[in-house]
């Protein structure tokens, strides 16, 4: 019961803690530079631990301290709190305990309980090694632009681990856009890195110690889903921005953006300057999102590809559900459609509920707003969030936590346990269509 309680609330409670206190941090004297409210300190813990990017305020407006504090934020949002006890276990050189795998088992049950301990080394190994690498690239990057050495190296910390992290937050007035394309191209790759998934780089490492090690069916489907994603998003963008009303985006500002648009925040142009057909198919990609067990929200890529693939198994006549030889469990086939449904229904009534109380905004520009909070996206097509009122901040900042805690979380924490039928019921055809 105990193990059940964790599974099912412990993420969801650690992450409310982690913004608990955040807030309470972000209202010490010395954090930011203008007067900070209750409602804006809570919506920038909020933005930063749920790892999303929105901001009512920008983290150039506050002091070191503060934006320190942003960042602590984000690198324990990136973690949670339960697994980053165990990450600290691992790298003071104990093991975990049999409670403590139990506890990481339950919430990583997609990997056997023997595999949980070097899932977890290998969490704390790979985020630490991208995030220590891309600070000493992106670092002569900042010097060149006479950042001077102090700032160059801060900078270089910060969109390095707001980068894996997808974050989507960065101290530059301007932010990313600012950088420079040597900076913009060591950050897409962490952000790409960041949201491929833990269980797609465990799965390839185990290939690279063991070439008797098959490569698992999640790993195919979540690079050949983000191989089709960037580059059907990236020609899309990139064509209808060249139309009569469009932006007219670079070939790599579409690149950029269709990778950042599906995981991270951060953006080469000013959105607000994008036609509509762009900032709607944006919205798309969002609600899309990243892997499973990344740093990325929305749908995840993987409940796409279960969608598709039953889609296309209804239009052949199949009655399964396969994939590359394999077939999938019709409960992960409903699990996908339900993870669907329940994004897209939060989607459209949190736009309609803002646009209810914000008159002030289109209804293009709400749906926007909550899509990217409900992803974890953290875009923001003109600067949406700052003209919101205190209600409305917290109405966002309830997605940003929905959408960081996950739908699939939300799902298990509603659904029953699940069983066994030992009683079949007579099947009878309903006209459907």
């Amino acid at each position: 019961m105990q193990l059940k309680l964790i599974r099912k609330a412990g993420l969801s409670v650690s992450f409310a803690a982690l913004i608990a206190l955040g807030t309470l941090l972000l209202l010490l004297p010395g954090v930011c530079n203008r007067e900070l409210s209750v409602i804006d300190a809570f919506f920038t813990s909020c933005s930063a631990v749920c790892l999303n990017g929105l901001a009512v305020i920008g983290t150039w407006e506050f002091t070191f301290f503060g934006q320190l504090i942003i960042l602590l934020l984000i690198q324990l949002g990136c973690f949670g709190i339960l697994s980053l006890g165990a990450i600290i276990l691992l790298l003071s050189g104990r093991g975990l305990s049999i409670n403590n795998t139990l506890i990481m088992y339950n919430l990583n049950d997609r990997f056997s309980l023997g595999s949980t301990e070097s899932l977890m080394r290998t969490v704390a190994n790979y985020t630490f090694f991208c995030e220590i690498t891309g600070a000493i690239l992106m670092f002569p990057g900042f010097l060149l632009q006479g950042f001077g050495f102090f700032h160059s190296l801060w900078y270089a910390i910060f969109y390095s681990v707001g980068s894996f992290c997808n974050a989507g937050i960065g101290p530059l007035a301007g932010d990313i856009a600012q950088a420079g394309r040597y900076i913009q191209v060591i950050s897409l790759i962490l952000i790409f890195l960041g949201g491929l998934g833990i269980y797609v780089i465990y799965d390839l490492l185990q290939m690279v110690k063991d070439r008797r090690h098959r490569m698992r069916l999640h790993t195919r489907i979540v690079l050949k889903c983000c191989g089709v994603l960037i580059v059907c998003g990236t020609l899309s963008l990139y064509l209808i921005s060249k139309a009569p009303s469009g932006s007219d985006l670079s070939l790599f500002d579409a690149f950029y953006l269709s990778i950042t648009s599906r995981t991270a925040g951060y953006s080469t142009v000013d959105l607000a300057e994008l036609s509509p057909a762009c900032l709607t198919l944006i919205i798309v990609m969002m609600l899309i999102g990243g892997s499973p067990g990344s740093t990325a929200g929305g749908l995840k890529t993987t409940t796409l590809a279960v969608i598709f693939a039953a889609l296309a198994s209804s239009f052949k006549g199949d009655n399964a559900v396969i994939i590359s030889g394999r077939t999938i469990a019709l409960r992960t086939v409903l699990r996908s459609f339900t993870i669907a449904v329940m994004f897209i229904v939060m989607a459209v009534f949190g736009g309609l509920l803002l646009s209810a109380f914000s008159p002030q905004l289109t209804d293009r520009q709400c749906f926007f707003e909550v899509s990217s909070a409900l992803s974890g996206t953290g875009l923001d097509a003109g600067w949406i969030t700052p003209a919101l009122t205190g209600g409305c901040k917290i109405l966002v900042a309830f997605f940003m936590f929905a959408g960081r805690v996950g739908p699939l979380a939300i799902f298990m924490f509603f659904v029953r346990k699940e069983k066994t039928n030992a009683l079949r019921y007579p099947e009878e055809r309903v006209i459907v269509g």
